[in-house]
């Protein structure tokens, strides 16, 4: 009986056993069974890692601290997006899905063809950097490359514009014009006008592609030697943008999107145009001048960096030489002896009287009106004001070292500031003697060209040509007006030195060989000291310049004898090189004759 309990017994404790019945907690060795629930995931680490029930207080948990250990805190939750393992359509449901929601491929930069590539590139590893010169703009080397992905106008211009550079490089190696890059350029360029006058006869839609094309097709005629058409090309667009700004006074566009680089390049163009070649009405210079005014007057001169110094002279430059060219029209006399030329309906193609900075007034000007004098006065004030407020960061980029780009943007405002000096001085003026008071400003100019000159030669990529000018046209005035024979002499050397060198529409070459015909005129006549005596003094009339052809009339006037009666004399200027296209060694022909006035 005994035995078979204990064996009843046996069974009953395996048969609760295996039923799970949780009454009974004894084992067969005396333990008490865990009682059974369901895993927390979001206990404390500490907690996790004993294998203990959390009561999940933060930031520490009640089991850390009542058994005296360290809570390490709780796990970051982590969050899990769904995963699609089909396609997901991002069009309606009710559209059938079409190839149109696949993804496109990217492209890395424009879509050229094998030749255009090559010639982009060089553009972006070449030119940019030279038409930009020693100031940092994104204008060339980032806004142009650019738009050349949009823009078909630019990509033909940007083109031609390397391989036209490509082309000159070749033609002071000795290389003919007719080159490929040449032919390339030249069927580039005539693309790119193509598409400009169609866009012409629908309208100006885009003002800021404009622009741009504006500013190519100006380094497109100067690398040609089409400077009146270049000169030309810059008032217009200065024009442009001056009748865009008075359209949309008031109204919402896309002037917004023009970014300042662009315009600060159309006030290059504009300094350009006023101190090469000018056809525009002396109403156009007048309201140019007052805007100027109006900008200076809102503006403050403050000047933080070399490069506010530069822009705001550029406005000053531009104010003064707006004025000089409003003035001449303004003046009863000069007006009517411009009147009277029967050359003048041709200003586009030749200098004369009126559409440059060059020539002397007329001599039967014998009084200048005094709101005239006013303004001048006002002109020479703000020159005077910049030259103080600019003294310090000029004097810290002068102390540098001759081939920093620092160094050489404050020669270059140097040699403009002295340049302007000159021009207001002598706005009036009816005889060359009166530049007898400038001599300082003559030497500022040589000087501080003959230290920058042998860096920008060091830093040529081959085609010598810059889109801002820096000492060419400074090195024309000493040469056209200084008559201190050494100060002449080394101006016209460095004129000579670099014939290929170019800044915009000014050519190195062709200047050199013009103001060495005045001084060979002039110096005839100089005594034995070398001083030119106002009797023998030459003022300059006007020319016809072709640089393509390589040849150019000089007309000029000089005094000769006791009666002072002046003599005109008509020079033919031609320059033809012994290599084809190259302009290293010339051969200088002239034509005189003489005649009575």
């Amino acid at each position: 009986m005994a035995m078979a309990a204990i064996g009843k017994g046996s069974s009953d404790d395996q048969a609760t056993s295996r039923n799970g019945d949780s009454s009974n907690k004894t084992f067969s060795y005396g333990k008490k069974k865990r009682k059974g629930g369901p895993k927390v995931k979001s206990g404390c680490l500490t907690c996790k890692l004993r294998r203990v029930k959390c009561d999940e207080r933060k930031p520490t948990c009640k089991i850390c601290m009542r058994f005296g250990v360290k809570c390490d805190g709780y796990a970051q939750p982590v969050v899990k997006t769904k995963v699609y393992t089909s396609p997901r359509p991002l069009a309606p449901k009710n559209i059938v899905p079409t190839n149109l929601l696949r993804v496109r491929q990217l492209r890395t930069g424009p879509d050229f063809s094998g030749e255009e590539a090559r010639y982009f590139r060089f553009y972006c590893e070449n030119v940019a950097a030279q038409l930009q010169g020693p100031l940092k703009t994104t204008l060339w080397d980032r806004i142009i490359p650019q738009a050349v992905e949009t823009e078909p106008i630019i990509r033909h211009a940007v083109v031609a514009l390397a391989a036209l550079n490509k082309s000159r490089i070749e033609a002071a190696q000795g290389v003919v014009k007719s080159s490929p890059h040449h032919r390339y350029a030249l069927t580039q360029y005539g693309k790119a006008l193509k598409q400009i006058r169609d866009n012409l006869t629908d309208g100006v839609q885009d003002p800021r592609r404009s622009l741009m094309a504006c500013l190519l097709v100006f380094c497109l005629e100067s690398l040609q030697g089409y400077q009146s058409s270049a000169s030309n090309q810059a008032s217009m667009g200065v024009n442009l943008l001056q009748r865009w700004c008075l359209e949309s006074k008031g109204k919402l566009n896309h002037f917004s999107t023009i970014e300042e680089d662009i315009c600060h390049g159309l006030s290059s163009l504009d300094l350009q145009a006023l101190l090469f070649l000018d056809s525009r009405a002396g109403l156009i210079h007048r309201e140019t001048f007052e805007f100027a005014q109006k900008v200076m007057n809102w503006r403050p001169m403050i000047l933080n960096s070399l490069k506010d110094c530069y822009l705001y002279w550029q406005l000053i430059m531009r104010h003064c030489h707006h004025f000089i060219a409003a003035a001449r029209s303004e003046v009863p006399q000069f007006n009517s002896t411009l009147a009277s030329n029967p050359e003048s309906a041709n200003q586009g193609a030749t200098f004369q009287y009126g559409n440059n900075a060059w020539c002397l007034t007329s001599d039967i000007l014998t009084e200048i009106p005094v709101n005239l004098v006013i303004e001048r006065d006002a002109c020479i004030d703000n020159v005077h004001r910049w030259e103080r407020a600019s003294k310090v960061l000029m004097e810290e980029a002068l102390g540098l070292r001759k081939d920093s780009d620092a160094y050489i943007i404050a020669s270059m405002l140097r040699i403009q500031v002295a340049m302007t000096q000159v021009a207001l001085g002598t706005a009036f003026s009816q005889n060359e003697v009166e530049y007898d008071n400038f001599t300082t400003e003559f030497n500022t100019i040589t000087i501080f060209s003959e230290a920058i000159h042998p860096t920008l030669l060091a830093r040529d990529t081959g085609s010598r040509f810059y889109f801002n000018f820096g000492i060419l046209p400074g090195l024309c005035q000493v040469g056209m007006w200084c008559r201190q024979k050494a100060i002449r002499a080394r101006a016209i050397s460095l004129l000579q030195r670099s014939p290929e060198m170019q800044e915009g529409v000014w050519n190195s070459e062709s200047l050199g060989q013009f103001v060495n015909f005045l001084r060979t005129v002039e110096e005839d006549g100089a005594d034995e000291d070398g001083f030119v005596p106002a009797s023998k003094r030459v003022s300059w009339i006007g020319s016809s310049v072709s640089l393509y052809e390589k040849i150019a009339q000089v007309r000029c006037c000089q005094r000769g004898g006791n009666d002072q009666v002046p003599v005109k004399r008509n020079a033919y200027v031609t320059v033809r090189s012994w290599k084809s296209s190259r302009i290293s060694q010339v051969t200088l022909e002239l034509l005189s004759r003489y005649s009575r006035k």
